[in-house]
């Protein structure tokens, strides 16, 4: 519910973890973790794959709420 994107989770994982080790999982292990949690959360299923590819099509569930503090000016989007 926090995070608007998957991408945002896999970024979080990447750069925080392990605790006492940040930045040292492979990529793989990253979008392993990335999927582990996800999955904890129901958002995707247990048999379903996390790369490059598929995490940034990833629907957060609460994506729709979040709301721009400080939308476009002059219609630009």
């Amino acid at each position: 519910s926090y995070w608007p994107y998957a991408t945002t989770v896999f970024d979080y994982v990447r750069r925080a973890m392990p605790y006492t080790q940040p930045q040292s999982l492979s990529g793989d292990e990253t979008y392993a973790v990335t999927a582990y949690l996800l999955h904890l959360n129901g958002i995707i299923g247990e048999q379903d794959t996390m790369n490059a590819q598929t995490l940034p099509k990833v629907t957060m569930p609460n994506q729709k709420n979040f709301i721009l503090m400080y939308p476009p000016r002059g219609g630009r989007p």
